[in-house]
């Protein structure tokens, strides 16, 4: 008994320093939302704050990380556009809250431009980023009467969605393992469709133009994209605009990528994407 009393006497005692150093961390992060500008992922919590702000602009960006390459949220907007892309984790949920917000603040752009790789649409709050990226930066009250049935069921198939907002879990990159369930569809997911749809009908209330623009892709996809099934958008208001973005897809080798989906140097290509966006007029 005295030998446990003892290794449980050394182990408090090596194991207290350890949990005051993180919970003084935790506390000075969490302090004035410190951690949501050096936390992994930090240009979420940015695009959301800066879609609360009211602008000038008559043009506005949403888009995946392959769009922030090219107008990164965190950085001086151009001249004729502002930007809130960021991440496909967030999903095109996410995409929609935060054009919701900038709505609500005021806003009334001409023009929102959607700029994705066409594998951003696939994403259904499914993955592993689903947690850390999805999540924490959105499962909150304001959010939550925007989510849909579909949002829900999947939200609460994801291990601890409860606990998100614990200190020690919201000012990580923690997350737990998430299993993806078996993809039924080739391009356009049941949420990516649902938010799609509701994005398009802002532009009808708000009267802005919807487009949606196509980052480059490497040429190895070609073939898998040639193959994805426009079946499943042929019932939407959008269709002919997702059509457009598919026939645009502009192929380049794969050397120009440094993974699959993000180039090695973007800035080569920025003034083609500016002059797809009419921001070189």
């Amino acid at each position: 008994m005295k030998r446990i009393l003892h290794f449980i006497g050394i182990f408090i005692l090596f194991s207290l320093p350890i949990v005051i150093f993180y919970s003084v961390k935790t506390a000075w992060l969490m302090r004035d939302d410190q951690y949501k500008k050096t936390i992994y992922g930090n240009e979420i919590y940015k695009a959301i704050e800066k879609s609360k702000i009211k602008t000038r602009y008559r043009k506005l960006i949403l888009g995946d990380s392959t769009a922030n390459q090219f107008y990164n949220c965190k950085e001086e907007d151009p001249d004729s556009a502002y930007s809130l892309s960021c991440n496909q984790a967030i999903g095109m949920v996410g995409q929609f809250f935060l054009l919701n917000n900038y709505l609500r603040a005021g806003n009334r752009p001409d023009t929102v431009y959607i700029v994705y790789t066409p594998f951003s649409f696939w994403d259904n709050l499914d993955q592993v980023y689903t947690y850390h990226y999805f999540l924490k930066p959105f499962y909150y009250d304001e959010y939550k009467p925007l989510m849909t049935e579909t949002v829900w069921k999947q939200i609460k198939k994801i291990p601890k969605y409860w606990a998100c907002h614990i200190p020690f879990i919201q000012t990580t990159g923690w997350a737990p393992d998430i299993q993806q369930g078996e993809r039924r569809y080739s391009f356009l997911s049941p949420i990516c469709k649902e938010y799609l749809s509701k994005i398009d009908s802002l532009g009808r209330r708000y009267h802005f133009s919807l487009d949606i623009v196509p980052t480059f892709v490497a040429e190895h996809w070609r073939d898998s994209i040639s193959h994805f099934n426009r079946n499943e958008y042929a019932d939407c208001s959008y269709r002919e605009k997702l059509s457009s973005f598919l026939d645009s897809i502009r192929f380049l080798d794969d050397s120009c990528f440094v993974d699959e989906v993000h180039l090695r140097n973007p800035g080569l290509y920025k003034h083609l994407i500016d002059r797809r966006l009419h921001l070189q007029e």
